[in-house]
């Protein structure tokens, strides 16, 4: 089961939300949930360039303290899982930093930017296929079908907030199909 680049596009469209409840969340409450969400993706970058590329900590950064996590452990997840992982929020983070300062007004939105947040997205995408020995049109061949599951005409947000997760693991396990 496999899915090229472009049906997975058409399918991501399929099962994608239109709506838009500003009504419910106020653009305060969006900023300052960015702006959280920035600050944790910069500290997670720190420990990025720390473990993997041997930069030193800034010991200042707010986000790097706090209480001791008992039983917390590294060695339980591979080095390289953890690396592309931290890559991807970092990635994430610097998208919603663009994001953020569009909406801010402090700068045009920058889609060139975006682009290229998308290829690193990417690369530690590649990064953590190759450690799970998992293939890209594999995995989107059966996040489609747990969305059709989840979804079988379209999005609705019913379908949405009433998720049926056992039967969506069996799709993921292979246990069953959509």
């Amino acid at each position: 089961m496999f899915m090229d680049n472009i049906t997975y596009l058409r399918e991501s469209a399929r099962t994608a939300s239109t709506q838009f409840h500003d009504e419910i969340v106020d653009g305060q409450a969006i900023a300052r949930s960015l702006i959280a969400a920035i600050a944790a993706a910069e500290a997670a970058d720190q420990i990025k360039k720390s473990l993997f590329y041997g930069k030193a900590l800034d010991p200042s950064h707010p986000a790097l303290g706090g209480a001791e996590i008992p039983g917390f452990d590294p060695s339980r997840v591979d080095a390289d899982i953890l690396h592309a992982a931290l890559g991807l929020f970092t990635e994430a983070g610097e998208l919603l930093e663009t994001i953020f300062k569009a909406m801010a007004g402090e700068e045009p939105f920058d889609r060139v930017n975006v682009g290229e947040e998308l290829g690193d997205c990417e690369w530690y995408m590649a990064m953590l296929y190759r450690c799970l020995k998992l293939v890209p049109e594999q995995v989107k061949a059966i996040n489609i079908a747990k969305l059709r599951k989840r979804f079988p005409e379209k999005f609705t947000t019913e379908h949405a907030l009433t998720r049926d997760l056992e039967a969506e693991r069996a799709i993921l396990e292979g246990r069953r199909s959509a």
